[in-house]
């Protein structure tokens, strides 16, 4: 008992240093990319917009092709600045973006592989830390965060259903609404659907006769 104790205690510790570095990239302005920054820089105008007046900035947007997300992200990260907040300071209420896909991250593997060593599942949950991707995108706002995000619920709900003998359309349900709020944010995610699709009517035995 107390081995298991220490080892989830170093994978709290790894965590909570992992996360501490993106406190710290967000602070200094990280950008391993080297494109988060102007990509953030350029969207900036649309959250801006939908603050300052939302129905002008719903029906402008995009009209000359400039970005190729949904207004959806732009329209939340314009929430703060409603509440009085600073627009500079967006870049650490995003910050809490990394806790649930961490968790998610940590429940899927739980139920795609039962014995994995602690070892094993830190040195996996430092490798998110260490993305590029992910530490630019923090410090630097981006939809493509909130996608990946609601695309491992997505993942971990279907690997519920695949694991699960009961509540099985309750967990496709769930599965495809996540992957829906996934494809909100960035489109790209929505050709996934063509996955589960398949699978869930496999499953279901679902047809045109039926």
């Amino acid at each position: 008992m107390n081995f298991l104790k220490i080892n989830k205690n170093i994978l709290i510790l790894s965590v909570l240093i992992g996360f501490l570095t993106l406190v710290f990239g967000s602070y200094i302005g990280e950008d391993a990319l080297g494109g988060a920054k102007n990509d953030y820089l350029f969207h900036e105008k649309y959250i801006i917009a939908f603050y300052q007046n939302f129905y002008e900035a719903l029906i402008e947007f995009g009209e000359n092709y400039e970005v190729r997300n949904s207004p959806v992200f732009f329209i939340i990260a314009s929430f703060p600045l409603k509440l009085g907040i600073e627009i500079e300071y967006l870049k650490y209420i995003n910050l809490i973006i990394i806790l649930p896909i961490i968790i998610f991250f940590l429940k899927s593997l739980d139920l795609k592989f039962h014995n994995l060593s602690i070892t094993t599942t830190t040195f996996l949950t430092s490798i998110i830390f260490l993305s590029p991707t992910l530490r630019s995108l923090v410090a630097w706002p981006y939809p493509l965060t909130y996608a990946i995000c609601f695309f491992l619920i997505s993942i971990f709900y279907f690997l519920k259903f695949q694991k699960k003998n009961k509540k099985k359309l309750k967990y496709s349900l769930l599965n495809i609404l996540f992957l829906a709020l996934s494809a909100y944010f960035t489109p790209n995610f929505g050709i996934f659907s063509i996955f589960f699709l398949f699978y869930f009517l496999k499953h279901f035995q679902l047809s045109r006769e039926s």
